[in-house]
């Protein structure tokens, strides 16, 4: 699960969450668009274009809305012969439209297809989504991105795996981790540091019990909202490679290999500890986060950057880190840009398109997110703004580059992983389930999913 709506730093977010799918159509194999011709990554050779460009950013005073502003004027200031025609519209809309949008003619050159199997797997098999290999070949992306990042935009053209294979889609070089957020004064009042070890994350918890404190706020009444503990204590506990190969179905791996119980046995271990909020079962997630940024809990599992705080000083009286692995080992952690752009294969400015894509997943697209106190999504960036979550932050993308350490997000393995996880995840917290069912239930969706890739 990828959080989709309104990215705010600063400002109150909208949490409206993608889970619309549909399977990979295999009755075209190989329908996989491709340039018809060597592609051209000079602009000023590409003639006078005017490419139009679908977001989801429909907030145009949030940060991510002037960041995606402020990086299409930097781009027509650099090549002054191609103008951007954008046009903002919230992903539910999006994500309902986009395949009928990209099988017309006119349809926009530059679309937001979300990872995993729901569009870039769905979309890439049915041919309407250009492959970008030549243009990664051509820009270096293969070389300049880390592999873990463009996996995520990968599927093959007979519609039959995602995480390998052809390249359709490329991130902004902006984006988020399942992170957990800290309140700087309670940690201060327990007398702790940002936890280095797993170990020491579990006895801050225990203080916070002990000092009256809620140690981990959380909110279950949407059901989604589940995905970001459980992801986060899974990439800590689990064994990420087999996350990831669980994923892109890439090699013979069940969720139990992945070490999905273990993680549904931490949390459940948690709660039964009192460490998570009382009756969570019965707030949702917006309450939840505004329950946090008003001081009640030490602790919150969420997504960089998507916190109601009102402005930045409010922000910066918090904190931000990743969950340690519980082995030691090294970093490892669910992260994504917040949107991956595709090329419709429809497109008429293919070169320029690309040419696009280039700009935002450069670094001077990440400088722009700096500016907008928003995190970039790769590359290095020294943690010395004025704005100490910032610092945290840039500091977790500078580990999480040097690790190599990015997950997929768990419910991209299916078109309905999602539900499933939600439903489940539901009845064990409430007690009426076990972890491996929990497990079982997820293997089985999965397992039934892949039957009919297969056919």
């Amino acid at each position: 699960m990828k959080l989709r709506g309104t990215y705010v730093a600063f400002a109150l977010a909208a949490f409206a969450v993608s889970v619309t799918a549909c399977a990979p159509s295999n009755s075209a194999p190989n329908a996989s668009a491709s340039p018809t011709s060597e592609v051209q990554t000079d602009p000023a050779k590409m003639g006078d274009v005017t490419l139009s460009l679908l977001d989801s950013f429909t907030d145009n005073t949030a940060p991510i809305g002037k960041f995606m502003q402020q990086s299409i004027a930097a781009f027509e200031a650099k090549y002054p012969n191609i103008k951007i025609d954008r046009q903002s519209q919230n992903s539910n809309d999006i994500n309902s439209t986009l395949r009928l949008r990209l099988a017309d003619p006119a349809t926009p050159d530059i679309v937001p297809a979300n990872q995993g199997w729901q569009q870039v797997g769905a979309y890439s098999a049915s041919g309407l989504l250009l492959n970008l290999d030549p243009y990664s070949s051509a820009y270096g992306w293969d070389k300049s991105l880390p592999d873990t990042i463009l996996s995520q935009s990968k599927a093959s053209t007979d519609g039959k795996s995602i995480g390998q294979g052809s390249l359709f889609g490329v991130p902004i070089n902006q984006g988020a981790f399942i992170t957990v957020f800290y309140n700087r004064a309670q940690l201060q009042q327990l007398g702790l540091q940002v936890p280095k070890t797993f170990a020491d994350f579990e006895s801050a918890l225990s203080a916070a019990k002990s000092a009256g404190i809620v140690p981990i706020q959380f909110g279950d009444q949407d059901g989604w909202p589940v995905a970001a503990p459980l992801e986060a204590i899974l990439a800590a506990v689990g064994n990420p490679q087999k996350i990831s190969s669980f994923v892109y179905g890439t090699a013979p791996v069940t969720a139990a290999d992945t070490g999905l119980t273990d993680a549904n046995d931490v949390f459940d271990r948690w709660v039964k500890a009192g460490y998570v909020a009382p009756n969570f079962s019965g707030v949702d997630s917006s309450t939840a986060s505004q329950n946090f940024v008003d001081g009640k809990g030490l602790f919150y599992f969420w997504y960089s950057g998507f916190l109601p705080f009102k402005d930045q000083a409010q922000g910066d009286q918090f904190g931000q880190f990743l969950l340690p692995r519980a082995d030691g080992g090294p970093l490892a952690a669910v992260g994504s840009a917040t949107q991956n752009f595709s090329v419709a294969a429809k497109s008429k400015h293919p070169d320029a398109a690309a040419a696009f894509l280039n700009f935002l997943a450069s670094p001077d697209a990440g400088q722009i997110a700096m500016k907008n106190q928003i995190i970039p999504m790769f590359g290095t960036f020294q943690p010395t703004t004025s704005s100490p979550l910032l610092n945290d932050g840039l500091q977790e993308l500078n580990d999480m580059t040097a690790a190599n350490g990015y997950l997929p997000y768990l419910d991209w393995a299916t078109p309905t992983l999602l539900d499933t996880i939600t439903r489940e995840m539901q009845t064990f917290l409430a007690g009426r389930s076990t972890s491996a069912a929990v497990t079982d239930a997820v293997n089985a969706d999965y397992q039934k999913f892949h039957k009919s890739t297969q056919n």
